[in-house]
């Protein structure tokens, strides 16, 4: 309710300060100027700042941050701990990072007198409600809300089409981070975005009736089987781990009879695009319904 409030301010234009926010703990922060120097202590930050158009800004980001292999920024060094010494010099207006495991930063960072803002969605509608927070945090709202509305537009144009399919139609599917002798799997459930994005692209996720940390948990090779998923999606991390996270899963001699692995329905996707509930939801949503419903194949 907080959220979707602080939302209607801003689509109606309430007199709200531009300056005044509230992050995505709850936090009541008070910005002073609008930033021109920012530190992204979160990967998935980045994400929101690129589709505002505001990179520009951004002076530092973590070692895990792809941003820097394309843009000229200083690495401060990894997600936790957080290296405040390399942050204090590269003298930020404000620090962008994720709830869970980096809320003990927060503390660490105000000590300093530098201003930090979580942003943690985890759903399609807090990815909305965040574009529109991030652009007032700069005095962009209206920019801001122009672009939530066209993200949440090309979102539900999919939602649209996929919405009249009946359910037996829809394929099942499994998403799968698997181990390197697959005995643990990590998949998500309920809570998760990237249920909600196999949802709206039109797939049944198989691991939906249940739920974990932000909806992610961990099952056994049997779960898997006795769901007998007819899409697998096998996320991989760097260049050429495609071939190899199809092959682990096509290999794996329990999986032999899955319609899945029948089917050659195994697919890898880039889990660094998978990875985080940004602005990029819209191209993940794209690419699981171009390979549920056949308008591409390259992803094999």
């Amino acid at each position: 309710m907080r959220k979707l409030l602080f939302l209607a301010f801003l689509m109606m234009g309430v007199a709200l300060s531009a300056m005044s926010i509230i992050d995505d703990l709850g936090r009541y922060i008070e910005i002073e100027k609008q930033p021109e120097r920012v530190i992204v202590a979160a990967p998935a930050v980045t994400g929101f700042l690129v589709y505002l158009g505001l990179e520009g800004k951004i002076v530092g980001v973590t070692n895990w941050d792809s941003f820097a292999s394309s843009h000229e920024v200083e690495k401060i060094g990894n997600l936790i701990p957080l290296n405040i010494e390399k942050i204090l010099s590269l003298n930020p207006d404000i620090v962008f990072l994720t709830g869970g495991f980096q809320e003990p930063e927060i503390p660490k960072l105000e000590q300093f007198g530098i201003k930090a803002v979580v942003i943690n969605p985890n759903t399609f509608e807090e990815v909305f409600r965040d574009i529109s927070l991030i652009a007032a945090i700069f005095g962009e709202e209206k920019r801001g809300g122009k672009l939530a509305y066209e993200f949440r537009n090309k979102v539900l144009d999919i939602a649209k089409k996929t919405f009249s399919i009946p359910q037996d139609k829809k394929p099942k599917v499994f998403y799968a981070m698997v181990t390197s002798d697959i005995k643990e799997i990590w998949t998500c459930g309920t809570g998760s975005f990237l249920n909600q994005a196999i949802s709206y692209a039109g797939g049944v996720n198989v691991a939906a009736p249940y739920t974990g940390n932000n909806g992610w948990f961990p099952v056994s090779p049997e779960f898997v089987l006795k769901t007998q998923p007819e899409i697998i999606l096998v996320p991989y991390y760097y260049p050429g781990g495609d071939t190899e996270a199809v092959n682990k899963i096509m290999n794996y001699a329990p999986f032999k009879g899955l319609p899945a692995v029948k089917e050659g329905k195994v697919y890898a996707i880039d889990g660094n695009l998978f990875a985080y509930a940004n602005p990029d939801l819209i191209k993940i949503i794209e690419k699981l319904y171009n390979l549920f419903y056949g308008a591409e194949k390259d992803g094999r």
